[in-house]
C-alpha cells in the first residue's frame, strides 16, 4: 500500500471513529467537564490565557484544559498553596511545605525561583539566598514581578523579574492566603475571615467588607424552594481561622470565578449569574469559599467564608452588588443543559416520552421539550386530590417506568405509581399510606380482586433489598424472601416460589416475557416453575471478559434494561455491557470519553435509544 493509500485509510478510520463518537451526546445536567474526581485539599488556583484552569491537588499541580481534559504537570511539591500563570505559560507554584517558590516551564522543566527548599526564614535576597515561611498566594504584576503572600511571616513579598526578593509589607494582622492586584496598583490580601489592601508604599488598610450579601431567591423561599445559602458551617472559630489553609479565587476570560475549597476537596465555578456549581471534586455544594481575584475588566471580588461575606468593587473602586447562589443540593430545574443533578441513581423512560430521573431522594422528569422538573419536592409529592394533602414519601431507590404513564416507585413500605405531574397513588402496600386507600369500598375491591383473579392482596416484604421491574402489560415485578411477586395494576399479586439456591436478585422482564434475575456477577433466567437457569456469567467466578453466555464474566451488575429486541444492557462495575438475544456478551460504550467517569444508571426507550447517566450527567446514544 502506497503512502497516499495509507493516509486515506487512516483518515477513513478517524472519520468512522468520530462519527461513532458523535452518536453520544450530553442531553441533561452538568457539562462533561464537571466531574466528581477526588481532589486532595485544593488550595491554589489560576487561569491561563487560553482558559486552562490550574489547581493544586495534594502534592501535585493539575490542569483542566478548555476541552475538558485533565493533565498532571511536572514536579512534586509539599503542600503547594498558590499558583500564578504568566503570558508565556509558565506556572509559578508557592511550595508552602518547602518554603520556596518554584516554576514549571511549558516544556515541563521545574526550577526554584526563590527560597531554599526545606528551610524557613524571612531573609530578602536573590534566588535561593532568600527565605520564605509557608508562602501561599501568588500574583503577577504588570512589570513581571511575582507578589507572594508569605503566610508564615505575615508579610507581602515581591520577587522581581531577575529573582531578587524584597519585603513590601510585614507584621500584618493575619496570615494572608489569597492575593490579587486591584485596578489601582494596590495589592489585596485575604484569609478566611479578613482582608486588607496594601498600597504601593507598603502601608496597609483593612477593607470594609459587606457581610450577608450572599442570598437565596427571595420569594421562592416562601414556597419552600430556597436555594441553599452561602454558609460555612464547618469553619473554625476566628482564632483558629487565621492559621487555617483557606481557598483561593481566580477569574477566566468569560468573567467567571473559579474557587477552591480545601475542606471539601472541590474546585467550584461561579457563573456570571452568581450560581455556584462544583467543577471538580467530590464535595457538596456547601463548600467554604474564600479568596480574592480580579477579572479582565478590572473588577475585584472578595469572599470570606468565616464571615459569610461576598463583596466586589468595579475598576474605579466603587462597591457593586455581588449575589451568589448555590443550586440546592445541585438539583436545579430548567432547560436540560442548564439543569443540575446531584446524585443520579436510576433512569426510566416513560410511555409518555418523558425521561424520569431518581436523583438522590428526589424524583425528576425531563419532558420531550428538554425541560427538567422536580416531581418530588421537600419530601412529598403534589396533592392527590384538591381535598387531600400531599403524601409524604420516603423513596427507597427503586423506580421503573409503567405501561401507562409515569413510573412505579417503592416508597413508604409500598409500591406507588407516580404520574407525569407528580400525583401519587398506592398500587400496593400497607393501608393508610394515601387517603383513598382506606375505607370499606377499597377493601371490598381488594377482596373481589382476590376472589376473581386468584390472587392475593400484596404487602411488599423486604422493601429496599432489590429493585422492581415492569412488563409491557403494566405489571410490576419484585423479588423478596425467595418469592417472585407479579403485581397487577390494581394492587393484587401472584407469587412464584423460587426453587434452587440462587435466591432473589433484581428482576428484569424482557419484551418477549422472559424473566431474568440479576445476581451481582451473573444473570439467571427464571422459569414458570420458579427454577433459575444460568443465562450469563459464572456463579463461582468474577471478571470482566466478554464471550458467549456462560463464558462471559461480570464483576458487579448494578443496573439493567432491555430494548425492543430483548437485548439486555447492563452496567457492570460502572461499565456498559450488552447481552444479545442469542447470549453474546460484549462490552459497549465505545465513543464515550475516557473522562466521563463510571456509569451509574441506564434506560432504553421504545425506539432503541440508550440513555446512561453518571452522577450528575445524562447522555444519550442514538440507535
Amino acid at each position: 500500500m502506497n503512502k497516499r493509500s495509507l493516509i486515506a485509510a487512516a483518515a477513513a478510520l478517524l472519520l468512522s471513529q468520530a462519527a461513532f463518537a458523535a452518536k453520544w451526546e450530553v442531553i441533561a445536567g452538568a457539562p462533561m467537564a464537571l466531574r466528581s474526581e477526588r481532589i486532595d485539599a485544593p488550595r491554589g488556583i489560576a487561569v491561563g490565557l487560553d482558559d486552562t484552569v490550574y489547581f493544586t491537588d495534594g502534592a501535585t499541580v493539575r490542569a483542566l484544559k478548555p476541552e475538558g481534559k485533565l493533565v498532571i504537570l511536572a514536579g512534586r511539591f509539599i503542600a503547594p498553596a498558590g499558583l500564578a500563570v504568566s503570558a508565556d505559560g509558565t506556572v509559578y507554584v508557592a511550595d508552602a511545605g518547602n518554603h520556596a517558590v518554584k516554576a514549571i516551564s511549558p516544556a515541563g522543566e521545574v526550577r526554584t525561583v526563590a527560597g531554599q527548599a526545606g528551610t524557613a526564614g524571612r531573609n530578602d535576597g536573590k534566588g535561593i539566598a532568600a527565605r520564605f515561611n509557608q508562602p501561599a498566594g501568588l500574583a503577577l504584576d504588570r512589570a513581571g514581578s511575582l507578589l507572594v503572600a508569605d503566610a508564615g511571616n505575615r508579610a507581602l513579598r515581591r520577587i522581581s523579574a531577575d529573582g531578587v526578593v524584597s519585603t513590601v509589607a510585614q507584621d500584618l494582622p493575619f496570615q494572608p492566603q489569597g492575593i490579587a492586584l486591584d485596578a489601582r496598583d494596590g495589592v489585596v490580601l485575604s484569609d478566611a475571615s479578613n482582608a486588607l489592601r496594601v498600597a504601593a508604599d507598603g502601608k496597609w488598610q483593612a477593607l470594609d467588607v459587606q457581610s450577608n450579601t450572599v442570598t437565596a431567591q427571595g420569594e421562592e423561599c416562601l414556597r419552600g424552594k430556597c436555594l441553599r445559602r452561602y454558609q460555612a458551617p464547618s469553619m473554625p472559630a476566628l482564632a483558629k481561622g487565621r492559621a487555617m489553609p483557606a481557598g483561593q479565587l481566580a477569574a477566566d476570560s468569560q468573567g467567571r470565578l473559579l474557587a477552591t475549597g480545601p475542606a471539601t476537596g472541590t474546585v467550584y465555578r461561579i457563573e456570571r449569574s452568581g450560581m455556584i456549581v462544583p467543577l471538580l471534586g467530590m464535595g457538596d455544594v456547601t463548600g467554604e469559599l474564600s479568596g480574592v481575584a480580579r477579572d479582565g475588566e478590572g473588577s475585584l471580588y472578595l469572599l470570606l467564608a468565616e464571615r459569610q461575606a461576598a463583596t466586589s468593587w468595579d475598576a474605579s473602586g466603587k462597591l457593586q452588588p455581588l449575589t451568589l447562589q448555590y443550586a440546592a443540593s445541585l438539583n436545579r430545574d430548567g432547560p436540560a443543559m442548564q439543569a443540575r443533578f446531584g446524585d443520579i441513581t436510576q433512569l426510566a423512560v416513560g410511555r409518555d416520552g418523558g425521561l424520569y430521573v431518581l436523583d438522590g431522594d428526589q424524583l425528576r422528569r425531563i419532558d420531550k421539550e428538554g425541560v427538567v422538573r422536580t416531581l418530588l419536592e421537600a419530601g412529598g409529592f403534589r396533592k392527590l386530590r384538591e381535598s387531600h394533602t400531599a403524601a409524604q414519601v420516603d423513596l427507597h431507590g427503586s423506580m421503573v417506568a409503567r405501561s401507562s404513564t409515569g413510573v412505579f416507585v417503592t416508597a413508604n413500605g409500598g409500591l406507588a405509581g407516580v404520574s407525569t405531574e407528580g400525583m401519587i397513588s398506592l398500587v400496593s402496600g400497607p393501608p393508610g399510606m394515601t387517603p383513598e386507600q382506606t375505607g370499606l369500598v377499597p377493601a371490598l375491591k381488594r377482596i373481589w380482586a382476590y376472589v376473581a383473579q386468584d390472587a392475593e392482596p400484596f404487602m411488599l416484604p423486604g422493601l429496599g433489598q432489590h429493585r422492581v421491574a415492569a412488563d409491557a402489560g403494566g405489571q410490576a415485578w419484585y423479588c423478596a424472601d425467595n418469592v417472585l411477586w407479579r403485581i397487577r395494576p390494581r394492587g393484587v399479586a401472584r407469587k412464584t416460589e423460587l426453587q434452587g439456591a440462587d435466591g432473589c436478585g433484581d428482576v428484569l422482564v424482557a419484551p418477549n416475557d422472559d424473566v431474568f434475575m440479576l445476581h451481582g456477577h451473573y444473570v439467571s433466567r427464571v422459569g414458570g416453575d420458579g427454577y433459575q437457569l444460568l443465562a450469563a456469567g459464572s456463579r463461582e467466578r468474577k471478571g470482566s471478559s466478554d464471550g458467549v453466555s456462560l463464558l462471559a464474566r461480570f464483576r458487579n451488575i448494578t443496573h439493567a434494561a432491555t430494548d425492543a429486541g430483548s437485548n439486555i444492557y447492563l452496567i457492570d462495575d460502572g461499565v456498559l455491557r450488552r447481552i444479545s438475544v442469542n447470549g453474546e456478551v460484549t462490552t459497549e460504550g465505545n465513543g464515550l470519553r475516557e473522562d466521563t467517569g463510571k456509569l451509574r444508571a441506564l434506560a432504553v426507550d421504545r425506539k432503541g435509544a440508550l440513555y446512561v447517566a453518571t452522577q450528575r450527567t445524562i447522555l444519550k446514544l442514538k440507535p
